[in-house]
C-alpha cells in the first residue's frame, strides 16, 4: 500500500492531519534520510505521553526499542517504495515490551517522500499477560458462580415441581374419595326410596320411582368421576349407558316390553354440566316411558354426536308421537318444568320433532366446551 502526494514534502503534514487525526490507532509520518517526525495524531501523543510539539522534529527511530532495525526498515521502504510491517519483543527481562507496527510510503513524483507509520500494538508483555490471566480468572470465577446458581435453581425447581405434583395427586385422590362416598350415600338413598315404594299406595309408587331414577342418575355420575382418574371430564357414552341401566332397573320391571338403548359417539362433558345433563336425560326418558307407549312396548334411544362446535343430545322413541299442537307449544310448556331448567343450566337449546312414521325425537344442542357464564348458571 502507498499514498500518492500531488506535491512533495510541504504537503505532508497537511495531508497527514486530514487523514489521520481521527484514527483510533496511533499514527505518525516521517520524512527525509534521518526519518524526522513531521506529524503525530492525538492517539500517538497520548500513547507517548508527550505533546505534538515535543515529538515533531525528532528522529522517529529514537522512539522505538531497536534503532538499528528501525533505521534499516525505514531505509528499505524509501528505497523500494513497498510497505513493511514489524513485530519485536524487547530483550529487557525487567520490562519486556511487545512492539508491532506497519509502515507504508507516501509517494510524490514517482518516489517516496515520506513514510506513514501505524502503531498496531505496544504494551509491556508482563502487563498484558497479567491482565489476560486476571480476565480469565475472573471469567472462570463468574462462570463457576453462574453454574452454582443454575444448579441451585434447578434443584429448587425440581423440588417445587415434585411438591406440586404431589399436591395434585393428593387433590385427585381426595376428589375421587369424595365422589365415591357421595355415590355410596346416594345409592343408600335410592335403596331407601325403593323400599318405601314397595309399601306405598299405588298412586305414590310412580313418584317414588321417578325420584329413584333422578337420584340414581346423579349417583352414576359420581361413580364415573371416581373412576376417571383425572377428575376433569366425563365420558358421555359411558354416562348414558349407566343412566340407561339405572332407569331400566328403577322404572321398568323384567316383564316390561320397553327398552332403553344408547348410540353415542365418544365425547366428553365437564363435571360442571354433567349433573344437569344427566337429570335432563332422566326427565326426557321418564316422559317417553310415561307417555309414548300406552301398550307397554317400545324403544327409547339415547344418542350424542359432535356437530361443529356443539354436542347434540337426542332422545328418540318409536311411540305414539305427539300431536302437532303439542309440538308447536313445546317451548312454552317446557319453560316452567324441569327440562327447561336443565337445558338452561347446560347452556343448550331444545327442539322437538316427530320421527319418521311414529314416535318423537327431542334434540338438545349444547356448547362443546364450557364457558365461564355457564358455571354461574349451574352454581
Amino acid at each position: 500500500m502507498s499514498v500518492r502526494l500531488l506535491s512533495p514534502a510541504p504537503m505532508l503534514t497537511e495531508l497527514s492531519s486530514r487523514c489521520f487525526d481521527h484514527s483510533p490507532l496511533p499514527m505518525a509520518t516521517v520524512e527525509g534520510a534521518t526519518h524526522i517526525v513531521r506529524y503525530v495524531n492525538p492517539v500517538f501523543c497520548r500513547l507517548a505521553g508527550k505533546t505534538s510539539d515535543e515529538l515533531v522534529g525528532t528522529p522517529f527511530c529514537a522512539m522505538l526499542p531497536d534503532i538499528d532495525e528501525c533505521t534499516a526498515l525505514l531505509d528499505r521502504i524509501y528505497r523500494t517504495a513497498q510497505p513493511e510491517s514489524y513485530t519485536k519483543l524487547s530483550s529487557s527481562d525487567a520490562d519486556p515490551v511487545l512492539s508491532c507496527y506497519a509502515m507504508w510510503p507516501l509517494m510524490a513524483d514517482e518516489r517516496a517522500v515520506g513514510i506513514a507509520v501505524q502503531l498496531i500494538e505496544t504494551a509491556p508483555l508482563h502487563e498484558r499477560t497479567l491482565a489476560m490471566n486476571e480476565a480469565l480468572m475472573l471469567g472462570s470465577l463468574r462462570l463457576h458462580e453462574i453454574t452454582a446458581d443454575v444448579a441451585s435453581l434447578n434443584i429448587q425447581l425440581h423440588a417445587e415441581i415434585s411438591e406440586r405434583e404431589q399436591r395434585e395427586r393428593d387433590a385427585l385422590l381426595l376428589t375421587n374419595e369424595v365422589a365415591h362416598r357421595i355415590k355410596n350415600n346416594l345409592q343408600i338413598i335410592v335403596a331407601l326410596i325403593a323400599h318405601e315404594a314397595k309399601s306405598a299406595a299405588a298412586p305414590c309408587v310412580e313418584g317414588y320411582r321417578v325420584m329413584q331414577a333422578r337420584i340414581g342418575a346423579i349417583a352414576e355420575l359420581y361413580d364415573l368421576i371416581s373412576q376417571t382418574g383425572d377428575g376433569q371430564a366425563i365420558a358421555l357414552d359411558a354416562y348414558l349407558e349407566e343412566i340407561a341401566r339405572t332407569m331400566s332397573e328403577s322404572l321398568l320391571d323384567s316383564r316390561s316390553g320397553i327398552t332403553i338403548e344408547v348410540e353415542a359417539e365418544p365425547l366428553e362433558i365437564d363435571p360442571v354440566r354433567a349433573v344437569p345433563f344427566g337429570l335432563l336425560v332422566n326427565e326426557l326418558v321418564t316422559n317417553a316411558i310415561k307417555h309414548a307407549f300406552p301398550d307397554g312396548t317400545g324403544r327409547v334411544v339415547l344418542g350424542v354426536q359432535h356437530i361443529g362446535d356443539q354436542i347434540e343430545l337426542t332422545v328418540a322413541d318409536n311411540g305414539v308421537g305427539m300431536k302437532d299442537k303439542y309440538s308447536a307449544q313445546i317451548s312454552e310448556r317446557h319453560g316452567s318444568d324441569y327440562v327447561a331448567i336443565f337445558v338452561r343450566q347446560i347452556g343448550g337449546t331444545i327442539a322437538v320433532s316427530r320421527a319418521e312414521g311414529t314416535g318423537t325425537v327431542v334434540r338438545i344442542r349444547l356448547p362443546l366446551l364450557v364457558a365461564a357464564h355457564l358455571k354461574g348458571l349451574s352454581a
